[in-house]
């Protein structure tokens, strides 16, 4: 089912200084829109709106059919749309090659990080799901149709090289569970209060 309305959730004690290091104040100066294939489209240009309406800026830079690998493996990020229940939409770093289920729109500001991650597979907002237990706390999954606390990321570089990325909420950076085995291998949780290769991707 997705999502409509999210409750807020307490930022961790002793990871408060991320935010204040990674995120710098104010709205971003003069930035160029670039022209990806599909700009212009309904979904790409409400995504732009919603980064500018959050952040003050001017222009805001998208981009479509942008694919996600985890450096931990080398393998691209993937929604797993097949899947149902609590699990439906599940990211992971799991596919040799990208795909359909491996294309996402991003839209991101330059001057704070804010950033918005939608999977083309389905049209849905990408969720941290942090009131998840256990080995699926902080996971990330495509199901959600509108932007809510949940669906709020800082990233620390633009499309084109490497990155890492965190909740806006927690401060709890994204990481590709490579030592997971089974249904949940490579999945992508927002736990990790650190960056090393498994908080390392390249867009």
């Amino acid at each position: 089912m997705k999502s409509a309305v999210r409750r807020l959730a307490a930022v961790p004690v002793g990871i408060l200084l991320l935010a204040s290091l990674a995120e710098p104040a104010g709205a971003s100066g003069s930035t160029a829109i670039l022209t990806p294939p599909g700009a212009g489209s309904p979904v790409l240009e409400r995504m732009r709106r919603d980064v500018a309406a959050a952040t003050g800026a001017a222009e805001v830079p998208c981009w479509h059919d942008l694919t996600i690998k985890s450096i931990a493996n080398g393998r691209y990020v993937s929604a797993e749309i097949g899947w149902d229940g609590g699990d439906y939409g599940a990211l992971r770093a799991r596919a040799a090659t990208p795909g359909k289920w491996e294309k996402f729109i991003v839209c991101r500001d330059a001057g704070t990080g804010v950033t918005r991650i939608r999977a083309q597979a389905n049209n849905d907002f990408v969720s941290a799901e942090l009131d998840y237990a256990g080995a699926r706390y902080g996971m990330l999954r495509a199901q959600a149709d509108k932007v809510g606390g949940w669906e709020r990321y800082y990233s620390n570089s633009a499309p084109g090289g490497q990155f890492s990325f965190y909740t806006r909420d927690t401060k709890r950076w994204v990481a590709a569970e490579t030592t997971f085995t089974g249904r949940l291998y490579g999945v992508l949780r927002a736990r990790a209060t650190s960056v090393s290769a498994e908080e390392t991707f390249a867009w």
